[in-house]
């Protein structure tokens, strides 16, 4: 149970409109301090300043990648999560400002999702200039069918599939799988790539991976192929891959291990800068997964690692 003096202290930092209106941002998902500042239209000693506090009392976690610094709510503390929600819950949906910053915010997603639109769309029939021509694919795709074992799935979901690798790899394994990506260049060269073979079970879908057009518990297998790392916000992902997921189900994640390659903003469009196995399984134990197991891939010199998480739903 909380103790007065954090209870005390986290009210009082909530007790400010403009922090306010960054933890209701961050309610949306993790920000960077330079988009907060756009979006508030503040100075970023501000801003920087606000966070702080908001930090110091508990109520957001803030992560270095690179030069890039993510603020986020801060799940961990379930019931000083609780506490934040409840207030954040109270806010008029219809308050001027609030709607402003959304909007706002909807604007610096937009910018950002046609910045990567626009690089898929350029590398969708070039995949050396996703950043990973360097990997060692033979061996990365072995270690996914070791991991998944040797049993047939009777519906796989490959969330944010490119090029449909993954549902060609699985294609013997799975009675039915259907691949989702927003981005309709990359569909492109997947239905070709699945059209060659006699991949009649295999189906591909426009659309959003973390809103997905699959219903609740339908799905004994999901894969997260080099996905997580161009997301907002990565947990929305495992959130969405937990409701299509039946009780029991797997969920393999293969992405970068967390590394320092700011190339990998600039040059492949990367949202985040890979991940700790600390993160993913707290974002896992959060949307009911247990994690496992954990492997290790390591590429060229210079170059950022791979990780392969298995995770299981209770």
């Amino acid at each position: 149970m909380m103790g007065m003096e954090l209870i005390t202290t986290a009210l009082k930092a909530m007790g400010h409109s403009e922090r306010l209106r960054i933890l209701a941002l961050l309610s949306y998902g993790e920000l960077t301090v330079s988009e907060v500042v756009q979006i508030l239209g503040l100075s970023q000693p501000r801003v920087t300043q606000y966070i702080k506090t908001l930090e110091e009392a508990g109520i957001i976690d803030r992560v270095k990648e690179g030069s890039w610094v993510f603020s986020r709510l801060n799940r961990s503390d379930r019931e000083l999560f609780q506490l934040v929600s409840g207030i954040l819950g109270q806010l008029p949906s219809d308050d001027r400002i609030l709607m402003s910053d959304r909007r706002r915010l909807e604007d610096v997603r937009a910018e950002r999702a046609t910045i990567a639109d626009n690089f898929f769309a350029r590398v969708a029939n070039d995949t050396g200039q996703l950043g990973d021509e360097y990997l060692p694919r033979k061996d990365i795709e072995l270690l996914i069918r070791e991991l998944v074992g040797s049993e047939t799935y009777e519906f796989m979901v490959d969330l944010g599939t490119g090029t449909g690798r993954m549902l060609e790899l699985m294609a013997d394994q799975v009675e039915r799988g259907a691949g989702i990506d927003n981005n309709a260049e990359m569909l492109k060269v997947a239905r070709h790539r699945l059209s060659i073979q006699d991949f009649g079970h295999l189906s591909l879908r426009l659309g959003e991976l973390t809103t997905t057009p699959f219903g609740s518990g339908v799905a004994d297998l999901v894969t997260l192929h080099q996905v997580l790392h161009y997301l907002e916000d990565p947990v929305e992902a495992l959130t969405e891959a937990s409701r299509i997921l039946k009780s029991g189900g797997l969920l393999l994640i293969v992405d970068f291990a967390a590394h320092n390659f700011e190339e990998f903003r600039d040059n492949y469009a990367h949202r985040r800068l890979g991940f700790h196995d600390q993160d993913i399984s707290d974002w896992a134990v959060t949307n009911g997964f247990s994690l496992s197991d954990i492997r290790s891939i390591t590429t060229k010199k210079g170059k950022p690692d791979l990780k392969l998480w298995l995770c299981r739903k209770g």
